[in-house]
């Protein structure tokens, strides 16, 4: 009965561990870059630069205490740089991690009157970096599509570039325990302790 207790968790594990996304699948994506989320960055050219985003990727923002808040609009609300009718509105502490938890336009705004002057952000999260088809992608500044591969990385050389860069730009370690990556790391403890019990 031992053996069969055995492939039983393993089969339990495996299964779990299935559904969860792949650790190569979500980026880390610091705002600004190393200008963070301030006045004066050019924050449509930093798109550019990233895209694409894909569903599940994260944005981290660093601002100054008090001088900055993160505000996720509408397009109205980014068109017109006001914070009614806003989604979700943060401002404590130095920074804020928003996971792209479906793909669709994310529109972000300082309401500290610095939204006036550029500081605000719309991007398109995609599907899936699995499931795009690499040639053409969409601009995340206009509703139009443009064929802008010649100049544009694949998606999965955007991810390794993405992952390299991760190591200095990674979300906090309290971002990380809410994500994907603390249930594999708990059901490789779980697999420890039943491996444990049936030895």
């Amino acid at each position: 009965m031992e053996p069969m207790r055995l492939a039983l968790a393993l089969l339990v594990v495996a299964v779990a561990a299935s559904q969860l996304p792949s650790a190569a699948e979500a980026a880390n994506y610091t705002v600004g870059d190393d200008k963070g989320w301030n006045p004066d960055v050019d924050y449509t050219a930093w798109v550019k630069k990233h895209k694409p985003f894909y569903k599940g990727d994260w944005l981290i923002f660093e601002y100054q205490t008090g001088r900055a808040d993160v505000v996720q609009v509408g397009e109205v609300g980014y068109d017109k740089c006001d914070k009614a009718g806003a989604l979700t509105s943060y401002s404590k502490g130095t920074s804020y991690a928003f996971q792209l938890k479906e793909a669709k336009d994310y529109y972000f705004i300082c309401s500290y009157g610095y939204c006036y002057t550029g500081m605000k952000l719309h991007l398109t999260a995609k599907s899936s970096s699995s499931s795009s088809s690499g040639g053409s992608s969409s601009s995340a500044d206009d509703s139009s599509s443009s064929d802008d591969s010649s100049d544009t990385p694949s998606p999965s050389s955007k991810k390794d570039k993405a992952k390299a860069k991760s190591s200095s730009s990674a979300a906090p370690p309290s971002i990380l325990a809410a994500t994907p990556y603390a249930a594999i790391a708990a059901t490789g403890a779980a697999l420890l302790h039943l491996h444990r019990i049936v030895l």
